[in-house]
């Protein structure tokens, strides 16, 4: 049986309001709660941008009431670690050092509950944009080294506070990740396969799972439309699963061959759209989720 699961986003929406906490932290409690008991998920994913942007919103009431809530319904609970504003290969020192501090300081607010995984975004977008301002490797590559040199500073500093197997770092838009893997291994983190992130690079994901489906400890599924005339051309991400062209089906079905039990989180950003897509695995399985 698959392990499916939903951030609280598309419940309760990416804002709270500062001037009524506890309003903020009721909404979110029952978004969670509506998660596991209306919608038959087993696994909720925590977004910790929420507790940076607003941390007297979700504070030590809200964890140690998520981890009461955890007790009560049982699921399984991932956290998806900062990464707005934030760039943990930054080569401004000040900043990636400030990132490591992010993170730290959001593994430990969400003690209280027990978290199977954390996904981590090793690289922010800065790095996507050099990997296409160079039209030459020769021009890009010493630059992409400093960053993952950087990068592999952050890795080690973040996992002084969490086992390391359960960091699951995320494949992105860009194609950094295989140029990353060694370090990953080295390392010995999991991965977070984003299955419309490497839908975006015209990958296949069943080769992606072939490949690092050891490594693969939660997946964040959503559907991608790209043009017709080019599959590498994402025109959006973040869909209902049936509105793109993944073929989520056989990843699913491939899982399932392989008892995967890791956090599968549908990321989408509206109920209507958490709904059809929760139905869509459903269908594609059979009910076993």
């Amino acid at each position: 049986m698959l392990n499916l699961g939903s951030t609280t986003l598309p419940l309760a929406g990416w804002l709270a309001d500062p001037l009524r906490p506890d309003e903020s932290r009721a909404q979110r409690l029952l978004s969670i709660r509506q998660l596991v008991q209306s919608l038959g998920l087993s696994a909720v994913e925590l977004t910790a941008d929420l507790g940076v942007v607003y941390p007297q919103v979700f504070n030590d009431h809200y964890y140690a009431a998520v981890a009461d809530l955890q007790q009560e319904l049982g699921f399984c609970c991932s956290v998806h670690l900062p990464f707005l504003w934030v760039d943990l290969c930054s080569l401004n020192e000040p900043a990636r050092q400030t990132s490591v501090a992010t993170m730290q300081q959001m593994v430990a607010a969400v003690s209280p509950v027990e978290v199977r995984t954390f996904v981590l975004h090793l690289w922010g977008s800065t790095v996507s944009q050099i990997t296409v301002a160079f039209d030459e490797p020769s021009q890009s590559e010493p630059i992409v080294a400093a960053l993952l040199a950087q990068g592999r500073r952050s890795l080690e500093q973040v996992c002084e506070t969490v086992d390391p197997h359960r960091i699951c770092v995320e494949n992105l838009e860009d194609s950094l990740f295989d140029r990353a893997w060694p370090l990953l291994a080295e390392m010995e983190t999991s991965i977070c396969l984003d299955v419309g992130h490497l839908a975006g690079q015209g990958r296949d994901t069943l080769d992606f799972l072939a490949s690092y489906g050891s490594h693969i400890a939660e997946v964040h599924l959503h559907d991608a439309a790209w043009q017709p005339a080019s599959r590498v051309s994402v025109v959006r991400d973040h869909l209902a699963l049936g509105q793109g062209h993944v073929d989520y089906g056989a990843l699913l079905k491939a899982l399932q061959e392989r008892g995967f039990d890791g956090p599968i989180i549908v990321e989408v950003n509206s109920r209507a759209d958490l709904e059809q897509s929760v139905a869509a695995v459903r269908r594609s399985l059979g009910g076993d989720c």
